[in-house]
């Protein structure tokens, strides 16, 4: 009888545990933001932007963890088959809207699908420009494309690497124009910025802070933004859709959960997000980077992500199979 209590007292202190635990309030300990490319890059910056402000909110320590490999797959994998319990998010850009498409060009298995995902808030999204070294004879838009025309194939352009965000507006544009050109991928964006800047390339699309120093010095020439409006920093620059070609492009930043995270974890996710992305210290931190704030809520991001990944898999399918 004496065992019989004792079991019997037990299980009532495990299923005690097992409540107290499920009702664990969120969030109880440190949470993480996973960064899948290297320090040093706009999402890392994004991510260490946003980091202290959620720390604030949420009253726990908030750890940017970078985890490169694959061009971001691996990363973003990571956080796809994460526990959904609000602990472990991912900061990304547009290469979550691209790599599944690759992986598909490719005839491989993606490493990760776009229902893994839960989309909680936008954060930035600058528009990219079309550069060309200064030494070269075009001063506008149409003197590229008249070019590209009579020598398809004979204009380069640098990248930071094959299907990454400026390797694909490069294409949509070309494609959108009616010529080629021809590709030279590097490793990263500041070898395809020194790759033009030493004449060995024509051009490249660039991230408007990345530019600015470049286009200041007169080393190179700013024909076209790829944003939806002019930007203050080149008001003088026309957009492609002022320049007749509908194209846009955003280097753009979010942040995402693992699906199936629960509803009152993700509302208070969302609302230290607000929180931290509306404040100043986030407007100043990104300015420092070149970037602006371009937060949009859930609905709002969760739209524009799915209209990103109809966008940018169009985009990958059109470039087809490159290695």
């Amino acid at each position: 009888m004496r065992f019989v209590m004792k079991t019997v007292l037990l299980m009532a202190a495990c299923v005690i545990g097992y409540g107290a635990q499920a009702q664990e309030k969120y969030p109880s300990r440190p949470i993480t933001l996973v960064v899948p490319f290297p320090p040093g890059g706009s999402v890392d910056l994004t991510a260490r932007a946003i980091a202290p402000g959620l720390q604030k909110v949420l009253g726990q320590p908030v750890v940017v963890q970078n985890r490169p490999g694959a061009s971001g797959q691996l990363g973003t994998r990571a956080v796809a088959v994460a526990a959904p319990d609000g602990y472990t998010l991912l900061v990304s850009t547009t290469q979550i809207s691209v790599l599944p498409a690759v992986d598909e060009v490719f005839g491989r298995q993606p490493a990760f699908a776009y229902d893994q995902f839960a989309p909680i808030a936008r954060l930035s999204a600058d528009p990219v420009m079309l550069v060309i070294n200064a030494k070269r004879p075009w001063k506008t838009l149409q003197d590229l494309i008249d070019d590209a025309k009579k020598n398809p194939g004979k204009i380069d352009y640098s990248s930071g690497g094959l299907y990454g965000a400026t390797h694909i507006p490069v294409e949509m544009f070309a494609q959108a124009a009616g010529i080629k050109m021809q590709h030279i991928p590097t490793q990263g964006g500041g070898p395809a910025m020194t790759a033009a800047l030493g004449n060995h390339v024509a051009l490249l699309v660039s991230h408007t802070g990345v530019a600015k120093p470049q286009t200041d010095s007169g080393a190179m020439r700013a024909l076209v933004n790829f944003g939806d409006k002019r930007v203050s920093a080149y008001p003088d620059v026309p957009t492609l859709k002022e320049s007749g070609l509908d194209v846009e492009y955003f280097l753009w930043q979010g942040l995402f959960a693992p699906a199936k995270t629960p509803e009152p974890v993700m509302k208070i996710i969302r609302e230290a997000v607000e929180k931290a992305a509306t404040s100043p210290e986030f407007k100043e931190m990104l300015a420092r980077a070149g970037s602006d704030v371009a937060y949009q809520d859930t609905a709002t991001f969760t739209k524009w992500w799915q209209n990103q990944n109809k966008v940018l898999s169009d985009a990958v399918r059109a470039i087809g199979k490159v290695e």
